[in-house]
């Protein structure tokens, strides 16, 4: 038998004698043995290994062999490892008590040196088949954990190419109405005369379904199937897309810096889903800017997941990830309104034809689709951070 394959076996007795004879008769199975003089070193040694039995002597001064049991017990190591009390009484109380301590069995001293180790090794190889029973347990829950998740992904799956062919359905038959509207509103308002009520109605008509128009052509955007695939992608080119694309229609009061770590990771994502991401935040961030003006830092860098586990359930603690970071010092949200930042077509404009109302929601969308986050920290006054979580490559 290789070392490794050996029975474990901790002994424990105050009296060098009994440990000796004890360790003697074990000898003969090729146990590897462990000798302890107290229960305060018993559970010393435990948390160094883990024995398959453990003889423990029930009369040891300070700590006696139940108290020692107890103690072993509420220990996780040795929860379900099997002890066998030596003991030259013979009291019903005292095994009555000895039971209920955790003690799996009972070996009168003076012992018989063949039941000695037929006991112990009987003990071992339970606790061993039970340890293999456990691991291929945790091995099939694990299994089956994973089919369901597999099994889960794919009834999503058939949900999205679904939703796609409505939203296809849906954008094309509400872009046709929408264009009908907004055909016959421009002719009344070029019949209109120039400041009458006709004409300020019907201008107010064609902005709500020309926000109609963009909110639809998002939705679809998002659902609907692109050719593009998930690419590798360093964030460097895709802020500095960024900033081209913003450069013209910044506000002058506002001032947009972009910066990445070196250290930072690659993402696989479609190069259009990231672009959306940040454009729809910092969107946000440029209407929450005060009209003295203010400041939007863009910055991403590598995280661990452990940084992030007490916010989200599913996120891997052992992971690493890509953690993008839009800052600004805008005016803030309080809580009532973080709480339905996300929440599709929610504003907090006067005017709700004002804002399209489906940033977050497509960030959100997106940060899902690619198995990422979206963190938002925001208070009135103080400005808001967005952190975009997406795995590392």
């Amino acid at each position: 038998m290789a070392d490794n394959d050996k029975y474990r076996v901790l002994i424990v007795d105050d009296n060098p004698e009994n440990l000796k004879v004890a360790a003697s008769a074990l000898s003969l199975r090729n146990f590897s043995l462990t000798l302890s003089r107290s229960g305060a070193e018993a559970l010393i040694c435990v948390d160094r290994f883990v024995p398959d039995v453990i003889l423990l002597d029930v009369v040891m001064p300070e700590m006696d062999g139940f108290d020692t049991c107890r103690r072993l017990k509420n220990m996780p190591c040795c929860r379900n490892v099997p002890v066998i009390f030596l003991t030259a009484r013979n009291d019903q109380n005292d095994i009555i008590e000895g039971f209920k301590a955790g003690g799996a069995d009972f070996i009168s001293k003076p012992f018989n040196r063949e039941e000695l180790v037929h006991r112990v090794d009987a003990h071992a190889h339970r606790f061993r088949l039970q340890q293999q029973l456990q691991k291929r347990n945790d091995a099939l829950m694990e299994e089956a954990s994973l089919r369901k998740k597999r099994e889960l992904q794919l009834g999503v799956a058939e949900r999205a190419k679904v939703a796609r062919r409505i939203a296809a359905g849906v954008s094309h038959h509400f872009n046709n109405m929408l264009q009908t509207i907004l055909g016959y509103t421009e002719l009344i308002e070029l019949a209109a005369e120039e400041k009458s009520e006709t004409r300020r109605y019907t201008r107010q008509i064609v902005e709500a379904a020309t926000k109609t128009r963009v909110i639809v052509d998002q939705l679809a955007n998002f659902l609907v199937d692109s050719s593009e695939e998930p690419l590798l992608t360093g964030l460097q080119k895709v802020f500095e897309e960024v900033e081209l694309a913003f450069e013209a229609i910044l506000p002058a009061n506002v001032t947009l810096t972009c910066g990445v770590a070196r250290n930072c990771p690659e993402i696989l994502i479609r190069r259009s889903d990231i672009v959306q991401a940040i454009s729809n935040v910092l969107m946000n961030s440029i209407e929450a800017i005060p009209e003295e003006g203010g400041q939007i830092n863009i910055t991403a860098g590598q995280v661990s997941g452990r940084a992030f586990a007490d916010e989200f359930e599913t996120v891997d603690a052992d992971g690493t990830y890509v953690e993008i970071a839009i800052t600004d010092n805008g005016i803030g949200m309080d809580k009532s309104v973080l709480e339905k930042a996300c929440d599709p077509f929610f504003t907090t404009a006067s005017n709700p034809a004002d804002r399209n109302g489906l940033g977050l929601s497509v960030v959100q969308g997106i940060m899902h689709t690619n198995n990422g986050f979206l963190l938002i920290n925001s208070e009135i006054g103080s400005g808001t951070i967005v952190k975009l979580l997406l795995p590392g490559r």
